[in-house]
């Protein structure tokens, strides 16, 4: 075909309806719904979505708020890495090294540096006027009463201050006589800040964590118009901070919702339309929740993810945290690595060339006004109950956040949900890596850390023996399923020649001597052959632990013949690789004995 015939080809219109019909033909009958997805802000997602679905809002005016209504300049973001070092000569240098490789923000963490001592010479030497600082670390955040000493700094931008609500309710007031000072002396500087990001790393749904989050800022509202605070100053003093994760239009959705809801919120206290286009202020983190100490090069993958999906959804500030943050061990490469993933999101996948990429799209519309509504909703029940301190003090909004956290570890134990290298496609070779102490609590992995910390403990590897029942072929699948099961556990396996024969599976049993074997076969291999094998194994050792791939009812009398049970799809791994582990270390305590 010719270049001008292609020119004019196109492709013929369709109908919902047809795309449907087509849809249900390649589903063999199961019906459209099937498709249908559920999530934890409880949202039920479709394959498909139209101009029908769009919601009736102005999106311009309801989603971008810092670009003043008009489309003129895509907006720009700050890489907010923050720098942490162990002498103040140490984060100097590392800062200034940061700023002259692509990063446009001082952002830097006190850690256990004395501020009595350095603090004044570090952030003279590194701190430009045009270059915004940015931290929400509480120990560095209090160091500004330091800053607030240098006249020099007075006209510094940026955000400076900690959330004493979600960190340390006691210091509320005293860390807003502090705003009121740095009020005074730096202006400039954003100091109230609403830390929504420990609701999400507590496993906080998308809509929990925009809905708490509004109800601080509300909070804070109310204490400083108490004070005699004016809307305008509040406003123009508070930033909102989020933690992104790996549902990628979520999370876009999250934000994008936010904006729409603060400038409501602000417009309902008598802000007016000008200052509300220059009060909101936002900033996101990688998520800490879905990240491991398993496999952590992946974690590299996931922080690009979450960092494209926030600036996607407009954020002013990102931090993208080191791939081998959870294991203690950051250093130079990982923060490079944290770093240039914003640098090539902005430079070379040019998304700071454009405004508001996701706007238009039907799905992410829909989507953005359905988190806005749920989020709403669950704002609306945290004011009907007394308000933020109220619920956060009587548990509720922790009662919450753990229902949803409980369900996003059993889709992982049971494989709904995928963390690759953690609970699927587990790397046996890896060096086992103890979790950081900073935030062990709180990630997802940690059950499954657990489990391999356990098999690290043990005096030697545990390895479990594959039975495969006749051809290759017919067993295959259901060995490769089992290995990567028990792999989870870091249980290794080693797997059987073709077994047609009791003398077969007797040699290979003879030869190995494993604690633990699993059986893997059809079913008709299962009702010719399991019995009888399960016999003799026994009869060569009663203490091994057999058990059949494929899911055996406790009840079925294999189980009643000396069956331990089985290994199935939709299992919960956690369980199963809980008891198995159990084998091994009662071996490792007979040995000690």
């Amino acid at each position: 075909m010719k270049l001008n015939d292609m020119k004019e080809q196109s492709f013929s219109r369709r109908t919902l309806t047809e795309w449907q019909e087509g849809a249900e033909i390649a589903l063999k009958g199961k019906g459209i719904r099937s498709l249908h997805t559920k999530t934890y802000e409880n949202i039920e997602l479709k394959p498909l979505y139209t101009k029908e679905d769009l919601p009736g809002v102005d999106r311009v005016n309801a989603y971008i708020p810092n670009v003043q209504g008009k489309l003129e300049k895509a907006p720009k973001w700050f890489i907010a890495q923050p720098v942490k070092r162990g002498t103040w000569e140490e984060l100097t240098s590392a800062m200034k090294d940061a700023l002259s490789r692509g990063q446009n923000c001082v952002s830097f963490q006190v850690g256990d540096l004395d501020i009595r001592e350095g603090f004044h010479q570090f952030i003279t030497e590194v701190v430009e006027l045009e270059t915004p600082v940015f931290s929400i670390e509480k120990k560095t955040a209090l160091s500004i009463q330091r800053m607030m000493e240098i006249p020099e700094l007075r006209d510094i931008k940026g955000v400076m201050g900690f959330d004493p609500i979600n960190e340390n309710r006691e210091l509320f007031e005293d860390w807003l006589e502090v705003v009121k000072d740095v009020d005074e002396h730096l202006p400039n500087l954003k100091t109230i800040i609403i830390n929504s990001a420990q609701y999400h790393n507590s496993g906080g749904s998308a809509t929990q964590e925009l809905a708490y989050g509004l109800s601080e800022g509300v909070a804070y509202i109310e204490t400083l118009q108490e004070k005699g605070w004016s809307i305008e100053k509040i406003a123009g003093k508070m930033h909102f901070h989020f933690s992104v994760g790996s549902h990628f239009f979520m999370e876009i959705a999250k934000i994008r919702a936010f904006k729409k809801l603060w400038q409501e919120i602000l417009s309902s206290y008598g802000l007016s339309e000008q200052a509300i286009d220059h009060s909101v202020s936002c900033s996101a983190e990688t998520s800490q929740l879905n990240k491991s100490t398993l496999d952590p090069y992946v974690n590299m993958l996931r922080g690009g993810g979450e960092a494209f999906s926030a600036i996607l959804a407009g954020v002013d500030y990102l931090l993208v945290a080191p791939f081998n943050e959870v294991s203690g061990e950051v250093n130079a490469f990982s923060e490079r690595i944290a770093r240039n993933t914003q640098l090539i999101l902005g430079e070379e996948a040019h998304l700071d060339k454009v405004v508001d990429p996701g706007g238009g799209s039907y799905y992410v519309e829909w989507l953005s006004e359905e988190v806005g509504k749920l989020a709403w909703k669950e704002f609306q029940q945290v004011h009907g109950d007394g308000g933020i301190f109220v619920c956060l003090k009587n548990g509720s909004i922790h009662e919450k956040i753990n229902r949803v956290r409980e369900s996003r570890i059993y889709d992982l134990a049971t494989r709904k949900n995928s963390m690759i290298g953690t609970n699927i496609y587990s790397n046996l070779e890896e060096t086992y890596q103890t979790p950081s102490s900073n935030n062990v609590g709180e990630r997802l992995s940690l059950p499954f850390e657990r489990l391999r910390e356990r098999t690290h403990k043990l005096t030697s590897k545990p390895v479990a023996g594959l039975i495969g029942l006749g051809k290759l072929k017919t067993h295959k699948p259901r060995a490769d399923f089992v290995k990567g099961f028990l792999a989870t556990g870091g249980i290794h396996a080693n797997q059987s020649k073709e077994c047609f024969s009791k003398e077969d599976i007797l040699q290979f049993v003879e030869e190995t001597r494993y604690p633990y074997y699993c059986v893997c076969g059809t079913e008709e291999e299962y009702q010719d052959k399991l019995p009888m094998l399960i016999e003799c194994i026994h009869h060569i050792d009663s203490t091994i632990v057999i058990d059949a791939a494929g899911k055996v009812p406790d009840e079925h009398e294999w189980v009643r013949l000396g069956l331990n049970g089985s290994i199935y799809n939709k299992q919960n791994i956690l369980k199963k690789v809980d008891e198995l582990l159990t084998i091994w270390e009662e071996g490792t305590d007979n040995d000690k004995a």
